[in-house]
Order: structure tokens, then C-alpha cells, then sequence
């Protein structure tokens, strides 16, 4: 059986090669096909995953590597499907291309699924199993849109690493998939081998050893994302500096996230100088978990980045979150696909689920730690969050976010809910109704709205409906 794997980031391939090195995706002859898709908004101006520094070395853990941006070129990865009449066409002529034979086995291994590229893979190599890697923290959280009957039929198994101890990533599960796990250190591995590889670059950067005293700053693009405004955005970078100085280290390594503006490094290095700390500049073309590999700091700081699981996950670190409440409060829709990792960074940052090496959210006050004791069991406000961003899909955990929620209510985790989708979906914490309003069902108050809109009409021909009598009667 020959394996197609699809990635679109240096980080998914990371995780793949992790994956394959460690035994997890079946023996090592087995034949792997690496198809690479460039998902940015300008792929003509961004390297793909494989051609980034640092990736050289993990291509040879494939057979044939296939740049998908150009297969179906001029279409954009994200926005080419295909019909069902033309799919078994375009198979064959894949299958030819990559020297697939046309009755053999295939089992796809794709990224987030339904939507493209994995979603055309699938429907191209209509008869495959289907395995989905994860991608950091998002894997922890409900998929947005449910997959095809054909897909979820097809589906095998959920590969992820095991960032987080004791927590099983809720993406898909309403299936029941195989759960295949990587264990944080195997990842570490294949990270540290990026690592040497890029030793030049590193240099180059003045970022190839460790330095003293010091916190990587992972800047976010927030702004990109609509999620907060640009001015927002900075202030919350600054804020980040203030974590520092309480954390009493003496260096600031500012990372930008590749696709943000970098509007924000002038600011951050007259901040940094105003608060006595030296600013390094990280502005390299190269993973996150690369530079935390290389300059091994002391603490990370970022909002809600999957660099601050990794981190700490991968290598140790201590670890801060910043504007985290903030955001709760602002984002929607509720079902947005960031509100997972949002609540799990806030949590874990917070008194009450706060793992050992975590540092409270600026705006709390120090960088005391976030919390005495044991750390609560996270897993029963993931459910619930989970539910109430996807009530259809993951209608099992129903049950479990009632519970949960009846204990939360008044109580500070209710900071995680909205109480109108509470109410929408008749879950403790919702808004009480107006009394004159409880007795009526909503078919009842659309069949009343319906006879108002039309009373005017119906008077025209003598008619009267009198809607007091439908809200006595019901």
C-alpha cells in the first residue's frame, strides 16, 4: 500500500517525518508520497514547506515529493475541487504520474479535513483510507464543517503529538478514529536534526547557542486575522516586554510571525530599551520550535501561539500568556476555530488549571506563577467548549457540558461561554426569558408573528384574526 501524505506547513512536515521515524505510520518500506500544497495568498511569493530552510533533510524520509500547486496549476490550493464525473479521470492520471499502479491500495494522510487541498485529495482517490495529522493546538477542537458521508466511511485514524499530557484532541472524534500518538520527544528529535541543519542561518542571526537570562517574545498576527486591531496588537506586544522585565531576565528575543507586519519591531526595541533589557531581533525565515531548539530561553511569551505548547511540550521552557481574557471576551462567532487553543493557553495560564512553569497573564500583575496546588483536570471545560462551538457534531457531549456548566455557573470559568449561545442552546448560564415570553414555544410565536404581518391584508376582505386568542390557546 502506498501512502499520500499532504502537508501545507514546515511544522506539519516535522510532525510527519516524526511520525514516520518513530514507526507510527506502518514499516518503513512501505512507499510515501509527499504532496506539498502552498496554501498562502501569494504562493508565487512564499516558499513552500519544503523548499524552507531546515526542511532538506526530512524529504529524504519520502519517495517522491510533488509540488500540488503546480499539479493543478493555475488553480489555488484552497479553492480547487473537482466533480465527480472528472475524479476517476484525474486518478488515473495521477496514479500514472506517480508511478502508482492502478489497482494498488492507497491510504491518504491529509491535513484538516473537509476543506482543500484535503478535501480534493479525497474526493480524487475516492476509494482510500483516510488518516488526518493534526496541526498544534487546532486539533484539539471540533472540525468547523462536517465531512461528506464518503469521507467519514473512509476515515481511519487521527495522528497528533502529544502536547498536551492527558488531554486526546476532540478533532473528529464524534467518529471514533484510531488515535495514533506522538510522544512529545520524538518530535523534539526531528527538531533538533532542523536545527543543525540551519546552524548557518542561526549564526548569521546571532541565534546558534543559547543565551542567558533570556525570553523568546512569539509575536501573533491578530491584527491579519481581524481579530483585534493593529493598535491593539502592538499593545499587547508591549505588554509581553512587561512579562519579561517581572520575570527579572535581562533579554528580550522578539520573534514576528512570518506573514505579520513589522510595524511592531521599532516600538518593541525602544520599549525594550526604556525597560533596561537587550532586544535580539529573530526575524528568520525558520520554525519557532527551531529558535527555542537553538537559544534555549527561560521563559516564552506569546498570546495564544501553538509555539507556547510546544515549548514547554518540546523543550521545558517556562511559559506566559498575554491579552488572553481579552480575547475570550471579543472573539466570534463562537465556533471560531481559534477558540479552542485560546481556551486551552488562557486556562493553562490561569489559577485553577495552571501547569508547574507557567507564568499568570500579564494584566494579573507579576510573573508570579499562576497558581498553587495541583493543576484541575482540563478535559471536562474542553468538552463543553467544544459542544457549545459545535452542538450538531459533537451532540454526544451534550450530557458533559450540562454537568460541567452546572458547576461553572457564577464561577470564573464561565468566562469561556457567551451567554446567548447558552440560552440558544438551553445550557445552565443561559438568559432567562421574559415571563410573558415561557409559556410560548417558538412555532407558537412564529405562528402569531405571521398573523400580525398579515392582519392589515386580511381586513382589506373583512377578516380578523384575532392573535390573543392563539396566545391563550396555544
Amino acid at each position: 500500500m502506498t501512502q499520500i501524505i499532504e502537508i501545507s506547513t514546515q511544522y506539519q512536515l516535522a510532525n510527519l517525518s516524526a511520525l514516520i521515524r518513530a514507526g507510527r505510520l506502518g514499516e518503513p518500506q512501505r512507499r510515501r508520497i509527499l504532496v506539498v500544497a502552498n496554501n498562502s495568498v501569494s504562493p508565487e511569493l512564499t516558499p513552500a514547506a519544503d523548499a524552507m530552510p531546515g526542511s532538506a533533510g526530512l524529504l529524504s524520509d519520502f519517495d517522491l515529493v510533488v509540488d500540488w500547486n503546480a499539479t493543478i496549476w493555475p488553480n489555488h490550493p484552497k479553492a480547487f475541487g473537482i466533480s465527480g464525473e472528472r475524479a476517476p479521470i484525474m486518478e488515473r492520471a495521477l496514479r500514472r504520474e506517480w508511478d502508482i499502479a492502478e489497482a494498488e491500495p492507497l491510504e491518504l494522510i491529509v491535513e484538516s479535513l473537509p476543506s482543500h487541498p484535503a478535501g480534493a485529495l479525497t474526493q480524487i482517490f475516492a476509494t482510500a483510507d483516510i488518516s488526518v495529522h493534526s496541526d498544534g493546538l487546532m486539533s484539539y477542537g471540533p472540525i468547523r464543517n462536517p465531512l461528506t458521508l464518503p469521507q467519514w466511511q473512509r476515515l481511519r485514524a487521527i495522528c497528533y503529538t502529544d502536547l498536551l499530557p492527558g488531554i486526546t484532541p476532540r478533532q473528529l472524534a464524534e467518529h471514533g478514529p484510531e488515535r495514533v500518538v506522538l510522544p512529545a520527544a520524538d518530535l523534539a528529535k526531528v527538531i533538533d536534526d532542523m536545527t543543525a541543519e540551519v546552524a548557518d542561518d542561526l549564526a548569521s542571526a546571532n541565534l546558534d547557542a543559547p543565551i542567558e537570562s533570556s525570553a523568546l517574545v512569539l509575536g501573533q498576527y491578530l491584527a491579519q486575522l481581524d481579530l483585534i486591531t493593529a493598535e491593539e496588537e502592538l499593545d499587547l506586544h508591549l505588554q509581553m516586554l512587561d512579562v519579561v522585565k517581572d520575570a527579572g531576565l535581562s533579554t528580550v528575543v522578539f520573534k514576528p510571525h512570518p506573514t505579520s507586519a513589522r510595524t511592531t519591531i521599532g516600538p518593541l526595541r525602544r520599549r525594550s530599551e526604556e525597560l533596561g533589557l537587550d532586544f535580539v531581533l529573530a526575524d528568520v525565515p525558520l520554525l519557532a520550535e527551531i529558535v527555542v531548539s537553538a537559544t534555549r530561553p527561560e521563559l516564552v511569551v506569546s498570546c495564544f501561539s501553538t509555539g507556547l505548547a510546544t515549548a514547554k511540550g518540546l523543550y521545558g521552557c517556562a511559559t506566559a500568556a498575554v491579552g488572553t481574557t481579552e480575547l475570550l471576551a471579543a472573539l466570534a462567532p463562537y465556533q471560531n476555530s481559534n477558540r479552542i487553543p485560546l481556551t486551552i493557553i488562557d486556562a493553562l495560564h490561569s489559577g485553577r488549571y495552571a501547569l508547574p512553569g507557567t507564568l499568570a497573564e500579564a494584566g494579573a500583575g507579576s510573573g508570579a506563577p499562576a497558581g498553587p496546588g495541583a493543576p484541575r483536570d482540563l478535559n471536562p471545560l474542553i468538552d463543553a467548549v467544544t459542544y457549545c462551538m459545535q452542538s450538531k457534531s459533537a451532540s454526544y457531549l451534550r450530557q458533559k457540558a450540562i454537568d460541567f456548566l452546572d458547576g461553572a455557573v457564577g464561577g470564573p470559568d464561565m468566562k469561556y461561554f457567551k451567554r446567548k449561545r447558552l440560552t440558544a442552546l438551553d445550557l445552565p448560564g443561559r438568559l432567562e426569558m421574559p415571563r410573558h415570553r415561557k409559556t410560548l414555544s417558538a412555532a407558537k410565536q412564529r405562528l402569531i408573528s405571521q398573523a400580525k404581518r398579515t392582519q392589515h391584508v386580511l381586513k382589506d376582505y373583512g377578516i380578523t384574526v384575532d392573535t390573543s386568542k392563539l396566545r391563550k390557546n396555544g
